[in-house]
């Protein structure tokens, strides 16, 4: 697993869009404002999850939002989080994990990660182990054919 271990005090599961976002009531605006942000995962098929915050405009009447601003996508699953400090956080699962790594994931924070974002994780963890065991079968046969014709055909320089 990561030697990133997230200080989770709270799950923040459901919100996956602007209407079904987390919304702290009193955040920082500057230097003196205060205002309104809000927090979701999205999923987007092919590219994976990011987390989007926006803020509402304190220099506005009303409720007026700010333009949306988006993470960096993670390929395999994600979760939001309030941390010790109440501040919301998120953490992913990115591409380049082994399948230990995976599995480790699904282990420990696959009980945070919305239902029906789950069998993203479970196929990417079935795909990386499915990998593991064809890279050892090939392996396996290089050595094997390295063993019987004493050369190593197989590399490339």
């Amino acid at each position: 697993m990561s030697k990133f271990e997230p200080d989770i005090v709270e799950s923040l599961k459901g919100h996956v869009s602007q209407e079904t976002a987390y919304i702290v009531e009193d955040y920082p605006y500057g230097f003196r404002l205060r205002c309104k942000i809000r927090y979701w995962l999205e999923f987007k098929k092919g590219k994976g999850f990011r987390c989007v915050s926006q803020t509402s405009n304190p220099k506005v009447p009303g409720l007026v939002w700010n333009k949306p601003k988006a993470s960096t996508y993670v390929a395999n699953a994600a979760f939001l989080y309030l941390n010790s400090n109440n501040h919301v956080q998120w953490h992913g699962l990115g591409i380049y994990s082994d399948a230990a790594e995976a599995e480790a994931f699904r282990e420990a924070y696959g009980a945070h990660i919305n239902e029906e974002w789950l069998p993203v994780l479970e196929h990417w963890v079935a795909l990386k182990k499915a990998y593991e065991a064809l890279k050892k079968a090939y392996e396996a046969k290089k050595a094997e054919l390295v063993a019987a014709q004493g050369v190593d055909n197989f590399s490339q320089n």
